[in-house]
């Protein structure tokens, strides 16, 4: 998503006495539809706005626009909503509400309609920009900042990175609004969203803060990935935080962070996880409504040691037990990985547990040279790894060589049990994830009964491993057209049992019976038996006359037979 939130101070007209005229302009492209912590930028927006109209001062005007709302790939798809004036909250809210994420996002267009809107009226023009970064309409937010501002107008940007990890889209950003004149704020979710909002619109509408101090404190040592308490005291401005930044980052930047600070619940404290990578950082006191760093203390966080305890060789689709022993936090992870691949890459994993993990992972399916990893996932590092070599083990499957379509299927298996494991039909060189009918092993040795193709042709009786990733063995099976009788044994009597002899495929699903002549609408039927005797009892219809006998396969009938019931 790009969410494009700009506040234009415009001419004031005769009617309007307002403080300050805004435009907040909404980017509503397709890429709104991104998620941040479990939900959609698009939820997260609209809340934010409804905040800020919630706490609007009525002696501040405040208009809408939007672009991305109508159309797709069309980047002139800009229009004014609500013209600047006294806010209808409901009104406002139901226009914003409604509109639709699909289209493009005009980033650096929107900029500038508002700046041209603003030069007619020779007023100061301030833009509060709330940006994933990402501009898709073959302009640069950068030069048009340096452009608007050697055109003369009286042009600031105040920009918000939401949810920017990109550090060449932030540079942008910051290229943006450092062009103008204007502020860089960093928004990571909903609250950080709402936070740096209000300070924006508080950098345009309020008069500068008064000086304030900070102080931070926390208890050392310090490693990686666990959380770090600190202790503080300061303003406790609305979307203040506690960051840990390398001490050659610029002010506005950092690694990681805590929430915005709450002093009614957290007062006087907050919590940071550190970074999976050791080193030098600093932890600072980050007071954006000042736009300052109001404290800051450097500190070394110390590495941490891991292992892995496994097997050195394992079978295909098995299951392994691992001991594992390092930092715990829910996003670290040890698994299976291609030997050299990259640090995310990953086969099977679990997550830990806790700082000694008991785990069990699924074996690949393929043989070969594998790694087993312990990843630190806040910064995708491999902490430590150990080579495991996967080895083949026999697996079969055996049936007949054909088979009619729908009919029973008996088979016999061997190989390694898990519930993800299969065992069944597939069409001859399809993919491993294809199948008709499937069975899970039951144990190293199965025997099964499964239900042939309705479709005759070539396919393959296939043992797949982890569902899909091979099929460790297959015997090929030629599934034949049905070939399929009908024989009453006795006159069809309105309400009576009928005993009907049958040759056909027995599968499971399988029914005959009575309908209208030309249908499947069943009037009476009964499942055919799997083993046995080939004959069923069918009801005959309550009425007399004209109808049919069918043998179905799947939902389709394979035979049919005219039979008058008397």
């Amino acid at each position: 998503m790009r969410v494009l939130l700009a506040a234009v101070l415009l001419a004031v007209t005769p009617a309007v006495t307002a403080a300050e005229n805004i435009m907040l302009v909404l980017d509503a492209s397709g890429s709104m539809w991104g998620q941040v912590d479990g939900r959609s930028k698009v939820e997260i927006a609209r809340e934010t706005v409804a905040g800020v109209v919630r706490d609007w001062k009525p002696d501040n005007a405040l208009g809408l626009i939007a672009y991305g709302h109508r159309r797709k790939g069309d980047c002139a798809d800009i229009e004014t909503l609500v013209p600047v004036g006294p806010l209808d909250a409901t009104a406002y809210l139901r226009t914003v509400n409604g509109l639709n994420a699909i289209g493009m996002t005009p980033l650096s267009a929107a900029v500038q309609q508002a700046a041209k809107a603003l030069r007619s009226t020779e007023q100061k023009a301030t833009v509060i920009l709330v940006s994933d970064g990402e501009e898709t309409c073959k302009l640069d937010p950068c030069a048009v900042g340096a452009e608007l501002e050697k055109s003369g107008v009286d042009f600031t940007a105040h920009v918000i990175g939401f949810d920017v990890t990109d550090i060449a889209k932030q540079a942008q950003l910051r290229c943006l609004a450092s062009a103008t004149g204007g502020r860089y704020f960093n928004a990571r979710d909903a609250r950080e969203l709402g936070g740096a909002l209000q300070g924006a619109i508080d950098a345009s509408t309020e008069p500068p803060p008064p000086p304030a101090e900070a102080t931070i404190a926390f208890d050392l040592p310090v490693v990686i990935t666990q959380s770090v308490p600190v202790r503080w005291t300061g303003p406790a401005d609305r979307g203040d935080f506690i960051a840990l930044a390398r001490p050659q980052q610029k002010d506005d930047e950092y690694v990681v962070y805590s929430r915005m600070l709450d002093t009614q619940v957290n007062a006087g404290a907050a919590v940071i996880n550190a970074p999976a990578q050791a080193g030098q950082y600093e932890v600072r006191y980050v007071n954006p409504r000042r736009n300052t760093v109001l404290a800051r203390s450097p500190v070394t966080v110390a590495d941490v040691q891991a292992s892995i305890d496994a097997p050195s060789t394992a079978a295909p689709g098995t299951r392994i037990k691992v001991v594992a022993r390092g930092p715990f936090a829910p996003a670290h992870w040890v698994g299976f990985a291609p030997v050299g691949s990259a640090p995310n890459s990953y086969l099977h994993y679990a997550r830990l547990s806790g700082a000694v993990s008991e785990l069990e992972l699924m074996v690949p399916a393929e043989p070969g040279a594998y790694e087993l990893r312990f990843v630190l996932n806040e910064d995708d590092r491999i902490l430590v790894s150990r080579p495991i070599t996967v080895i083949a083990s026999e697996v079969s499957v055996r049936g007949a060589a054909s088979v009619m379509a729908g009919d029973r299927y008996p088979i016999e298996a061997m190989g390694p049990t898990d519930s993800r494991h299969w065992i069944g039909f597939a069409p001859a060189g399809s993919a491993p994830r294809d199948y008709r009918d499937y069975v899970r092993p039951s144990g190293p040795t199965t025997t099964a009964v499964l239900v042939a193709p309705h479709e005759s042709g070539d396919y393959e009786l296939r043992y797949v491993l982890n569902e899909s990733e091979s099929v460790a063995a297959m015997q090929p099976v030629t599934v034949t057209p049905v070939q399929a009788t009908l024989q009453p044994t006795a006159d069809a009597l309105a309400g009576q049992r009928l005993r009907i002899g049958f040759k056909g495929p027995r599968g499971k699903g399988n029914w005959i019976g009575f309908v209208r002549s030309g249908t499947l609408d069943y009037l009476g039927y009964e499942d055919v038996p799997g083993e046995g005797e080939a004959v069923v009892e069918v009801m005959a219809p309550e009425s007399p006359g004209a109808y049919e006998l069918v043998f179905v396969v799947g939902d389709k009938a394979v035979t049919r037979m005219a039979i008058t019931v008397r």
